[in-house]
């Protein structure tokens, strides 16, 4: 796809935008959000994530979170080899994609000029991380790794009808729930996220619903109170839940315009 763009054209890109979507789903559930930046002059893209979606690997499993930072940065050398490497790049992450976002910054501070993370996971929750609790995750998931041990209610994701109903119709999406062994590389990230996320520079906006049950609003404003970013915003938005960007039709348009507002003032 990118070898057909010609040169000329590249002159009417603001910056690139990486899309790193959230655990379960997969980077069609961003065509509005994309086709949003798209009409602003931004060259957007993105891809499942190993297990998710249409791309390779087991379901809903993973090692370590940095194989999905390795393919992230992978993914953005190859598009700007292809559009020109001079133009600015930000990355988009939502929920797990919040994580592997921040993640991402914290393995090379200088490689992006901003984030956008939305509803990101950054702490573990409470009840995640007692001892009893870590151990017996652990040793779950070195016996079963494939074993089942989360089940998420996706009536969670959004007060919009009919996003839950396309949700659950929707058969790239990851449906059964966390296993062990992705659970505990997730809360092994969290954990140097919470310590770490002091050392953020890079500028960031970022976004939460104050009714988000799956990941904690508390991450969204350490990561705002503590990080070194000189350039960082933060915004909760009332009665929200966990997808913002597709929550009912005029709570969303705001979300994206606050999104798209930020990156423009920023290119």
């Amino acid at each position: 796809m990118f070898s057909r763009i010609s040169t000329w054209y590249l002159f009417f890109f603001r910056a690139l935008v990486f899309i790193c979507h959230g655990y379960g789903e997969h980077c069609l559930w961003y065509n509005e959000v994309a086709e949003m930046l798209v009409k602003q002059g931004f060259f957007v893209f993105g891809h499942d994530h190993m297990g998710h979606g249409q791309s390779q690997g087991d379901r809903g499993d993973i090692t370590d979170f940095t194989q999905y930072t390795r393919d992230v940065f992978k993914h953005i050398e190859d598009v700007r080899k292809e559009v020109g490497g001079d133009l600015p790049v930000y990355i988009l992450g939502h929920s797990m994609g919040g994580a592997i976002t921040i993640l991402a910054s914290l393995e090379r501070p200088d490689f992006f000029a901003g984030l956008v993370l939305i509803g990101p996971a950054v702490v573990p929750s409470s009840d995640a991380i007692g001892p009893v609790r870590v151990f017996l995750g652990k040793l779950v998931a070195k016996v079963i790794p494939q074993m089942v041990v989360v089940k998420l209610d996706p009536n969670l994701i959004s007060r919009d009808p009919e996003i839950v109903k396309r949700y659950n119709d929707d058969p790239l999406v990851i449906h059964f729930g966390i296993k062990a062994r992705w659970g505990v590389s997730l809360l092994k990230t969290l954990q140097r996220l919470e310590k770490e996320c002091c050392n953020v520079q890079c500028p960031f906006l970022v976004l939460h619903g104050d009714q988000d049950k799956y990941c904690d609003m508390a991450g969204s404003q350490k990561l705002y109170d503590e990080a070194k970013s000189k350039d960082k915003q933060i915004k909760i938005y009332k009665d929200h839940y966990h997808q913002l960007h597709n929550e009912l039709s005029d709570d969303k348009a705001k979300v994206l315009q606050d999104i798209t507002d930020w990156l423009i003032q920023r290119t």
